[in-house]
């Protein structure tokens, strides 16, 4: 991603019309407009493709950003999905992990208040960007490793929390 878009980009006013632009010069992403006015995006990563939307409720009023996963915690498992999210969250600086306890879905979320302004900013933008990378790349294998192989939460989190050191 460019942290230098040309002036074009830099002058979008539409908060969704600049999600849209800055998405769209990263080529991790595909992006289209939706009929509703959202913009959904997708991405392949490492360990699954991943997709998600962003919207813009005028009544908040805020941005709201959400990548879906491709998994759901069984109803004897959300509660060790609750807690590997939690985990998870406490690392974060941007942006939290969600259990959906109706379905079990599990879902990266964000939100960028517009209280009292208009327009979003690009580096807010590219920091979403980044932290939904992070997000899928890092924490989508802890969400397998607890549902799928059986892994407590700390376990779980022990794992995506893991991080090398020099060169091998």
């Amino acid at each position: 991603m460019d942290l230098y878009l040309d002036d074009d980009i830099a002058d979008i006013a539409d908060p969704l019309d600049m999600v849209e632009a800055v998405f769209s010069d990263d080529d991790r992403f595909a992006v289209e407009r939706g009929e509703d006015g959202d913009v959904h995006f997708s991405l392949a990563r490492n360990w699954a493709d991943v997709a998600g939307y962003v919207s813009y409720r005028a009544e908040l009023p805020a941005l709201l950003f959400t990548l879906g996963f491709d998994m759901r915690a069984p109803q004897n498992r959300i509660a060790d999905a609750v807690r590997l999210a939690a985990m998870i969250n406490e690392t974060l600086w941007l942006g939290h992990f969600d259990v959906w306890t109706d379905d079990g879905s599990i879902v990266f979320r964000h939100s960028i208040p517009m209280i009292g302004r208009d327009e979003v900013s690009v580096g807010e933008i590219q920091a979403l960007c980044a932290a939904i990378l992070d997000a899928a790349e890092r924490f989508h294998p802890a969400f397998q490793f607890l549902l799928h192989a059986g892994a407590t939460a700390e376990e779980a989190s022990a794992a995506a929390m893991f991080e090398t050191a020099g060169e091998a």
